[in-house]
């Protein structure tokens, strides 16, 4: 049940880090710029504190991740200002789906085994669909395929980063190394990522960079996004740890429309979500905790 818990805190945290650029619409490569680098100089003494990593693939690993991250966070940003925090979500729905088949494919004996069991196998199918029909129709926004063609890499991206964490997770007995080297090196990738691309579109040469970025009204939503991203992360990477399919652990950060919903609904501030369909969303996720948590076979 641990990963339970730590995916509804990923899912609790994602929600929070959400909402800061709800309020401070920033651009997203400056917000990706302050999670990567924040994060990792926060996290970077700890990097004496445990052995070091000599294994190149999981160097490999970590960077391919922090190029995923950078990936996630910039469409995800950019996403919500252009078209807005709905559409976006609704159509990153489909993500639970997609990470669970590439973990199936990338686990054929495992995935084997839970074939061979068709009544399970079936019905994780059915909770899984269950859940994204509720998610979709919770999020009761318009999508078009401008949304859906510019969301399609964050889709991908945010899979093969579930993926990853479980690999970077899994590869050291020591979870403390597992989520140091996480919170150092990808996060740096990707905030490299960010820097060159904001470089690449904004031009804003030497002084203007630092001026963008070093802005009062950046740093304070900064702050948010480095302590919000740092606690999801550390979740995400507990909940990765122990969880049969990363593609469970998306499921569960799905929940944060939930979260942003009832935020919301206490801070007074409109929010087009369906309550019943969100309702429907919780019974499947009951489902899929019960049936994955229970001794019905699912290792995979």
């Amino acid at each position: 049940m641990l990963w339970v818990i730590n995916g509804l805190i990923y899912g609790f945290f994602t929600a929070l880090y959400t909402l800061v650029n709800q309020q401070y619409k920033l651009n997203g490569y400056i917000l990706g710029i302050w999670r990567g680098f924040g994060i990792s100089l926060c996290f970077l003494p700890f990097m004496f504190f445990i052995p070091l990593q000599t294994n190149a693939y999981i160097w490999a690993l970590l960077i391919f991740q922090g190029w995923l991250i950078g990936i996630y966070d910039s469409h995800l940003f950019f996403a919500s200002a252009d078209f807005g925090a709905g559409p976006t979500s609704r159509v990153m729905a489909l993500t639970a789906l997609v990470t669970s088949i590439l973990w199936w494919a990338m686990t054929p004996r495992l995935f084997d085994q839970l074939l061979a069991d068709g009544t399970a196998f079936i019905t994780i199918i059915l909770i899984l669909f269950g859940f994204t029909v509720s998610y979709w129709y919770m999020i009761r926004s318009t999508v078009t395929r401008a949304v859906i063609n510019y969301m399609v890499p964050a889709i991908l991206a945010l899979a093969g980063m579930s993926i990853a964490t479980k690999e970077i997770a899994m590869f050291n007995s020591n979870v403390w190394v597992s989520i140091v080297y996480y919170l150092v090196v990808a996060t740096a990738v990707s905030g490299l990522y960010n820097t060159i691309f904001y470089i690449k579109h904004q031009k804003p040469g030497f002084v203007g960079f630092f001026k963008e970025v070093f802005n009062k009204k950046v740093v304070e939503a900064g702050v948010y996004i480095v302590s919000f991203s740092a606690a999801l992360i550390t979740a995400k990477t507990l909940a990765m740890r122990v969880a049969p399919n990363p593609g469970y652990v998306v499921a569960l950060v799905l929940t944060a429309p939930i979260f942003v919903f009832a935020l919301n609904r206490y801070n007074k501030v409109p929010d087009n979500v369906s309550v019943k369909a969100g309702f429907a969303m919780i019974f499947f996720l009951v489902l899929l905790i019960v049936l994955v948590n229970g001794h019905y076979g699912i290792t995979d």
